[in-house]
């Protein structure tokens, strides 16, 4: 599953649950959002590793342009040997292979660094996606169990009331 597939699930689980009264909190099941959390670290290799072979097919192309470049160049060369022995029709042989040769270097260069890049902003996103998921997942939780803290301190406080209760009528009795 990618991470944007995980993304509009953590959105469709955060739009299907059950709403606090007056807010805009809502009550998300924390094994659920744990479980979506941990698919989503699993899918974030998966993009870089598509990333990699991104640029492996790069590197591939450029090696292919360099040999193909090489051969150019080799190929003109004898065929500049072959046909004439005249010194300018080598020296534009030469220059127009050298213009290949360096063309084709440019390309690769380009298309290395367009890869690199995009690995780049890949993983940067891969990481601000989840460091973002993380903090959320945080601060769900602390809300959670601030309310938690809430309510169980109004319980323990009516116990308390009803225990100083018993106590006064118990000691008005005897």
């Amino acid at each position: 599953m990618d991470l944007l597939n995980l993304v509009d699930k953590l959105e469709s689980m955060a739009t299907a649950s059950g709403k606090f009264p007056g807010t805009r909190k809502i009550m998300i099941e924390q094994d659920k959002l744990l479980e979506l959390v941990d698919q989503m670290r699993l899918g974030i290799p998966r993009d870089v590793v598509e990333a990699e072979e991104l640029m492996a097919r790069r590197e591939a192309i450029i090696n292919q342009s360099l040999l193909d470049a090489r051969r150019i160049k080799s190929s003109a060369e004898e065929e500049g040997r072959n046909k004439v022995h005249d010194s300018e029709i080598v020296s534009q042989a030469h220059k127009k292979a050298e213009e290949m040769v360096m063309e084709a270097q440019e390309q690769a260069d380009g298309i290395v660094m367009d890869a690199q890049k995009k690995a780049h902003r890949l993983m940067q996103d891969a990481q601000s996606f989840a460091d973002q998921r993380f903090e959320e997942a945080n601060q769900y939780a602390h809300e959670t169990l601030y309310h938690l803290e809430m309510h169980l301190s109004t319980v323990l406080n009516s116990v308390r009331r009803g225990l100083d209760s018993l106590e006064d009528s118990t000691t008005k009795a005897a």
